[in-house]
């Protein structure tokens, strides 16, 4: 850019004088201030004029430019100059700059009217052959009344234009891709009033923007009795800061009603506060009309097939009836004197019978599975007696015919279960009558092992294998059908209904196991399943029915005291029957809070509770017996009857200070067991075929003196609370840390309270005795400040001793397990 001498210099150019003027006094020289202003209201106009950012352009009182600051200079090459001095009629420097723009006949009208009326102009935009859009503001100055000249503003506006010309092309193409896929979108403020709509919108509801604009969302779309609803998801929305996934009825313009599937999320300000909400609609009445079409398809043919059930059902037990007479009646025959032709359709007509009733049998069992009527009851059983006597059964089922049935039983598998064995032994006579059906000669195995673990859960895997003709590999998974057999020849040439197989998957998963079946290179057939049991830890024993007659005839109760808490009327036949058969006094409550009567006002030796008992649960009720010290019966063994000993039960009975547990249905002996262990002394002579055994040396890490002391060489007994230790102290401990890091000393005082004599009974009387000095310290809220490091000794200690106490568990069980071979 060169430079020329100019007429005019920056010094030229004086606060009041107008641009040009000549005056005695240098602008170097620093003017005053009118009074009460700052200093800088005293700086020469060109100060601001070169400094600002902005193109500055001047021109005089005769429109002559004469000066420019550099950014203007930078826009433009306006010939010689010197400095930013410029000497430029209006003329050419019109024609000068029309060169550089786009639209040169508008800029020239524009400039002349402005010169015409000297008025201010703002927003003036030139676009430049460059593509550069330029912002011109014009500013005409007076001099008291005087023109004196113009400011002329230049800015460059092409990267806002540029950025605002993407904003519409963004805005645009979603409009168009809205448009395309049916998406209708407005938006709202908070309260859901309609700030703007889309074209979508407007064509979705049949309403104009005009209409839409200021109008509530929700009272104009959404029919009356959802609105509430509809309120409540835009509070939850707003509230939560969520994003909504939606489906809802809307009524449009012309009354009509429209299925739409909405999402709807917030609009936030720069301070991340929601201001509004956008939601995108999207027309699925097509798609609703069909599912609610398919939905009572459903439910008709649901109708239809419990119908047809409730019909087999009824039929099933119509048939049943006649057919248990005609069954009787050919049984009766048999016994009579017969020539062999009438014996012959005596045979026939027991085997018919036989079929049918089998028949009606499965049909009863898959409608009541069906139905969800089939209820799981577990109760405590010897899974060894129930598999021999499940191959006693067939053996003698299959007579003469060569076949073997096999049983191996994991020998890991020597405690009492709780489960339903009613249904295991439905399972397992499904699947071994399915083998016998099937096998002429070889082998039908039934093998049982453990699968896994957990925690006082049995995971057991059941084999049901055989020798017989098969099944095609791509039949496998059919005969799991109802009704279904593997075979088109199977019906005619072996019978049967296709429901066995069906039954038994249902009732395998209804239990939450699952069963498969497959080929395997000894047997051509072999079902597997798996299921679910719950350890007692109580070994299996099995004493002769005459010794145990002695043994029960021995028994003794002396003068014990027993509270009974049953309502039900046939339980409670059952339950008082047995204990005057046992000569045992009780006390009858049917409900909780008499219950809680009888135990504030007298002690007694045992508490025998249902659970499920009207006015106050089982729970409880033993929370109240055992919270309260000074009550009579704070240390009485609670034994809890119940149907449902799941392991959360069993859990929650340990925890709260249920002595043991006794499932229901229970069997005479079980009760007359739970009886001898809490209210006879010599109580292992029933429970358990190893008693009083001599010659067991505890653990030298262990007070063995205090354990010989304690259970006088009863390892029955031992065991019995070793077991219920390792079961359960590991995480009442746990709790102990919990308590103290919440600074819950009440709850500590507690916990500390209740486990602390556990310890004794396996051996750490010197944990017993710290965590007595523990406990002092809570009841007298001294020394808090160190309970927590008191607490931190007792667990570490405690981390080392766990391990013995599980070995010496192990070693007396090994321990009875030599004493019985």
């Amino acid at each position: 850019m060169k430079s020329y001498n100019a007429p005019y210099s920056a010094n030229d150019m004086t606060p009041k004088g107008r641009i040009g003027r000549k005056t005695s006094r240098s602008l170097k020289s620093k003017p005053t201030p009118a009074e009460g202003l700052p200093d800088i209201f005293a700086l020469p106009i060109a100060v601001y004029l070169q400094n600002t950012n902005a193109g500055v352009l001047v021109s005089d009182e005769r429109h002559r430019f004469v000066w420019g600051n550099n950014v203007f200079m930078e826009y433009f090459n306006t010939g010689p100059y010197k400095g930013n001095m410029i000497d430029k009629a209006f003329r050419p420097m019109i024609d000068y700059c029309a060169a550089h723009l786009t639209d040169p006949v508008a800029f020239e009208l524009k400039m002349k009217e402005l010169k015409r009326r000297k008025k201010p102009f703002f927003g003036w935009e030139l676009t430049f052959k460059t593509g550069h859009i330029r912002e011109i503001s014009y500013i005409p100055v007076f001099d008291d009344g005087r023109f004196a000249g113009s400011i002329w503003q230049i800015v460059d506006v092409t990267r806002h234009r540029q950025w605002q010309e993407e904003l519409i092309r963004t805005d645009e193409k979603y409009r168009v891709i809205l448009d395309n896929l049916n998406a209708a979108l407005c938006e709202t403020d908070l309260d859901g009033v309609i700030v703007k709509v889309y074209e979508s919108f407007c064509r979705l509801s049949g309403y104009t923007e005009d209409e839409l604009i200021g109008r509530n969302i929700t009272d104009i779309f959404v029919p009356e009795e959802n609105r509430e609803y509809a309120r409540n998801l835009r509070r939850y929305r707003v509230e939560k800061k969520v994003a909504l996934l939606y489906d809802m009825e809307i009524v449009l313009k012309d009354g009509s009603r429209k299925w739409v599937l909405a999402s709807s999320g917030n609009i936030y300000d720069r301070d991340g506060n929601a201001v509004g909400g956008v939601g995108i609609h999207m027309d699925i009445t097509p798609q609703k009309v069909l599912q609610m079409e398919l939905e009572a398809a459903k439910q008709a043919a649901e109708e239809a097939q419990r119908t047809q059930k409730e019909f087999l059902a009824n039929m099933s037990h119509e048939i049943r009836t006649p057919l248990n007479a005609i069954i009787g009646m050919a049984h009766l025959l048999d016994e009579t004197t017969l020539d062999d032709e009438q014996k012959e359709y005596i045979k026939i007509l027991k085997h018919s019978s036989g079929i049918l009733h089998g028949l009606i049998t499965d049909i009863l069992d898959i409608s009541k599975i069906e139905a969800g009527k089939q209820e799981i009851n577990a109760r405590e059983f010897d899974l060894k007696e129930l598999i021999t006597s499940m191959k006693n059964t067939f053996q003698l089922k299959l007579g003469q015919r060569p076949v073997k049935v096999t049983v191996d039983l994991d020998k890991r598998i020597d405690t009492l279960l709780i489960g339903d064995d009613m249904i295991l032994n439905q399972i397992l006579m499904n699947l071994l009558g399915n083998a016998e059906k099937f096998t002429k000669e070889g082998e039908i195995a039934i093998k049982v092992t453990l699968d896994d673990i957990q925690g006082n859960a049995l995971w057991l895997k059941f084999m049901i294998c055989d020798t017989g003709i098969g099944i095609q590999k791509d039949k496998l998974e059919l005969i799991f059908h109802n009704y279904k057999q593997a075979e088109k020849d199977i019906r005619e040439r072996y019978g049967g209904t296709g429901l066995g197989l069906a039954i038994a998957k249902q009732l395998v998963e209804l239990q939450g196991g699952q069963i498969s079946v497959e080929e395997g290179p000894v047997y051509r057939t072999c079902f597997s399943f798996n299921l679910p049991f719950i350890d007692t830890r109580k070994r299996s024993v099995h004493v002769a029915d005459g010794d145990l007659e002695n043994k029960y005839s021995k028994i003794d109760f002396g003068n014990a005291r027993v509270l009974v808490v049953e309502d039900n009327a046939m339980n409670l036949k059952y339950i008082l029957s047995l204990l005057e058969k046992y000569r045992i006094n009780y006390q009858l409550a049917t409900n909780g809070p008499d219950a809680l009567y009888f135990l504030e006002s007298r002690q007694y030796d045992l508490v025998l509770m249902d659970i499920r008992i009207p006015g106050m649960d089982g729970f409880e009720l033993a929370k109240k017996i055992r919270e309260d010290e000074s009550r009579p019966n704070v240390a009485t063994p609670v034994i809890a009857t119940t149907a449902a000993a799941m392991p959360s039960t069993i859990a929650l009975a340990r925890n709260i200070g249920i002595t043991d547990i006794l499932t229901k249905p229970y069997t005479p002996d079980q009760l007359l067991q739970v009886l001898n262990k809490y209210l006879n002394e010599d109580e292992t002579e029933i429970i358990m075929e190893v008693q009083n055994l001599s010659g067991y040396e505890f653990h030298a890490g262990l007070d063995v003196r205090y354990l010989n002391t304690l259970y006088e060489s009863n390892i029955g007994y031992a065991i019995d609370l070793f077991e219920i230790f390792v079961m359960t102290n590991k995480e009442e401990v746990g709790k102990l840390q919990a308590l103290a890091d919440n600074k819950d000393w009440d709850g500590l005082k507690f916990q500390v309270h209740k486990i602390k004599p556990n310890f004794s009974m396996v051996g750490l009387t010197w944990i017993t005795s710290k965590m007595e000095t523990l406990e002092n310290c809570l009841n007298k809220a001294v020394s808090l400040e160190t309970i927590p490091v008191m607490l931190q000794e007792i667990t570490d200690e405690l981390k080392g001793l766990f391990p013995i106490i599980e070995q010496e568990l192990q070693k007396m069980y090994e321990f009875v397990k030599t004493q019985e071979r």
